[in-house]
């Protein structure tokens, strides 16, 4: 057992070793990096254009309706992903306002030119949503000292004596890189959780250099959070959401690290909208409709369109209740329980629960409050082309429309329908988003004439098409970053802890023993949930109904 001042990333003396092979469009000699802006993996496809009333119609069957009778804890919902453990939705969320933010007519459907939007975050995974420009640029963040990040106040409910919410002003206003991780309480603690391990780092950085200037010391916790952050993204979230097969295809152990097989992304693409806009907003289908933070308090739901009530759900934008520590054990895998159940989030299909119909537009934005609606006018706004077509120009058989189901993928027919059921002018030519949501169910089930048929029988994460597009996405941005730990020379190690429950555990520990450096590991597999020690006790995986 080593003092708690010993370094819990001692194994960040040794990063990934990578040779980095490129099999998409050569594109180097023009983009030799992303930019600060927009484009298209698919430039040559001509965008998809739908009437409003079948968007309406569309958005009506994605939006599930409200829960009178929740199904209660313990129980098993059919509506549940037992793969991936809810805190790996919020996890994403909280990566996807590390890189993009865009400014678009807040009507959503005013034509926009993608090649005029400026993205408002780095093309990069290096958490410039947490960091900003360092202390110089952006003291507002930053303790006196140019180190530390400021911390909120401390919370209560869990055994975590160091829980804390985000730091804030007077009115309530979270001081934080990227005023979005304030949207819901579960977001937050992410973010919190992070600003506590960059301030345990620091003081251990500090320790084992005395000599060095704030501003050396400030840059090397940087770099040691920032990479555990990018290793815990392949490792541990990118397998779970894409699947193993998916990401060993796009990121490839070799004898000498990891050899990157792009097919499609380049960095002329910049910030993809085919992934900004469609593919990665498959977490919204993620969303549980109730959720437990700790043992002392209700289940409550992420909106529920009583803002300004802090407690009756999870909207942020002000300060937390006092008692609202999230407990991580009941949204992560393995480490410490607090007796709870792991609850896990719902499946990725072309449904998304009610409680992001009422979302807190009065704080965040304008247009409709509904989140299909606002998704589906985004496709049309930047001129994303059909879920079919992107199928084909990726070598994709497209799926067939009496298997592009809309709704709950529970197996009961009353639940989801055929997108042709409800428009035919979605005939061939799905949205792109919707199109995703609906592979994926395709992907987990066997369907046959507009129905799901027999038991899961593959994990449930993104289809080929969505899968595709979000990994290549990913390991294109790591690996255009000089900085990224694909590309930073060393012994073919990786850094520790090298999964979120891990690394939380580790930061509430307030250093804890000293972590290791461990060989690069194939991704786990997100079906086999002993595996990844997430067996809810109450049920295994439930029978598809006919």
């Amino acid at each position: 057992m080593k003092k708690k001042t010993a370094t819990i990333t001692a194994c960040l003396l040794a990063i990934s070793a990578i040779s980095i092979s490129n099999t998409g469009a050569a594109n180097a000699a023009t983009c030799a990096t992303p930019g600060n802006g927009y484009g298209r993996l698919f430039p040559n496809l001509t965008g998809a254009s739908f009437d409003s009333t079948a968007v309406r119609s569309l958005a009506t069957q994605i939006m599930a309706a409200p829960e009178t009778n929740p199904t209660p804890e313990g129980e098993v919902d059919a509506e549940e992903n037992y793969g991936i453990p809810a805190g790996y939705t919020y996890f994403g969320q909280f990566i996807d306002h590390d890189l993009t933010k865009d400014e678009r007519p807040n009507d959503l459907t005013t034509p926009i030119d993608v090649r005029t939007l400026v993205n408002g975050r780095t093309p990069q995974l290096d958490l410039d949503s947490l960091y900003l420009a360092g202390p110089t640029a952006s003291p507002q963040l930053y303790n006196s000292d140019q180190m530390h990040l400021l911390e909120g106040s401390l919370l209560t409910g869990t055994s975590d004596a160091g829980a804390r919410d985000l730091p804030r002003v007077v009115n309530g206003m979270a001081i934080v890189g990227d005023g979005r991780n304030d949207e819901n309480r579960i977001v937050a603690g992410i973010h919190s959780m992070f600003i506590r391990f960059h301030n345990q780092i620091v003081d251990q950085v500090i320790a084992a250099h005395p000599q060095w200037t704030a501003a050396q010391n400030f840059a090397e916790a940087r770099k040691q959070v920032t990479a555990v952050y990018q290793n815990i993204i392949l490792q541990d979230y990118l397998p779970r959401v894409v699947g193993r097969k998916t990401m060993d295809s796009v990121l490839q152990p070799t004898r000498r690290g990891t050899a990157t097989r792009l097919k499609y992304y380049t960095n002329c693409a910049q910030m993809p909208v085919e992934f900004s806009v469609a593919a990665y907003r498959f977490g919204h289908s993620q969303v549980r409709g109730l959720y437990r933070v700790n043992a002392s308090t209700d289940r409550v739901p992420v909106f529920s369109g009583s803002f300004g009530t802090p407690g009756v759900d999870l909207v942020g934008f002000s300060p937390s209740p006092s008692h609202f520590a999230i407990d991580w054990s009941l949204f992560l895998p393995g480490g410490k329980s607090s007796g709870g159940v792991v609850q896990a989030s719902y499946k990725i299909d072309a449904s998304i629960t009610n409680s992001l119909s009422l979302l807190p537009l009065p704080v965040s934005s304008e247009g409709p409050a509904d989140l299909a609606v606002r998704n589906l006018l985004r496709s049309s706004q930047v001129g994303l082309p059909s879920g079919q077509d992107v199928a084909r120009a990726m070598g994709i058989r497209p799926l067939p429309d009496n298997q592009i189901l809309i709704g709950k993928a529970t197996g009961d027919a009353t639940e989801a329908k055929t997108i042709t059921s409800i428009s035919s002018a979605f005939a061939g030519k799905a949205p792109l988003w919707a199109y995703i949501l609906a592979e994926s169910t395709a992907h987990a089930y066997r369907i046959e004439n507009g129905a799901i048929v027999g038991s899961q029988r593959a994990p449930f994460t993104l289809g080929p098409v969505g899968g595709r597009i979000v990994a290549e996405t990913f390991v294109g941005l790591l690996a255009s970053d000089v900085n990224s730990i694909l590309n930073t020379t060393s012994r073919s190690m990786a850094p520790r802890p090298n999964s979120i429950k891990a690394l939380f555990d580790a930061v509430e520990r307030g250093g804890g023993e000293t972590t290791r450096p461990m060989p690069i590991a194939r991704p786990v597999s997100s079906f086999r949930e002993n595996r990844l020690g997430f067996a809810p006790a109450r049920a295994q995986q439930p029978p598809a109904r006919r």
